[in-house]
């Protein structure tokens, strides 16, 4: 993994064979995150676990061949979970599949860029009505 910062804005280039969330986890460690917002995400994307929120649970599907990364973008929380963040690929057939991301390789590279929030701070809590960890601020 190779990353910088400038000011707030972070870019970090995954390489070939990192894991997409433990390799955010790596970066906001390295320069005192403590909440954030994913920009943007492009490169490729190899065994990528999403999941569709039915209004009860995550439906996760894991797609393993390489998928062209399309759009990539989320939050990042004070505390667990972390990172709530959304991901959609292209396959070869140029078809598209996303969701909430659980979990994917960097396949050869992907790109992301993570804005660090200085005076917002944010975490996630669980909502009685919706069952979900949602963001508060």
């Amino acid at each position: 993994m190779l990353s910088k910062i400038e000011g707030n804005d972070i870019l970090v280039k995954m390489e070939k064979g990192e894991g997409i969330l433990p390799t955010l986890s790596q970066v906001v460690e390295k320069y005192g995150l403590s909440t954030g917002t994913v920009v943007f995400g492009i490169g490729m994307i190899r065994n990528l676990e999403v999941g569709y929120f039915n209004g009860k649970e995550y439906e996760k599907k894991i797609y393993p061949e390489n998928l062209e990364t399309l759009s990539f973008h989320g939050s990042i929380a004070e505390n667990e979970p972390r990172f709530h963040i959304h991901a959609s690929c292209a396959n070869r057939d140029h078809n598209v599949v996303g969701g909430h991301l659980f979990s994917g390789i960097a396949d050869p590279l992907l790109e992301i860029q993570i804005k660090k929030l200085d005076e917002i701070k944010f975490r996630r809590e669980k909502n009685q009505k919706s069952g979900l960890m949602e963001l508060t601020l």
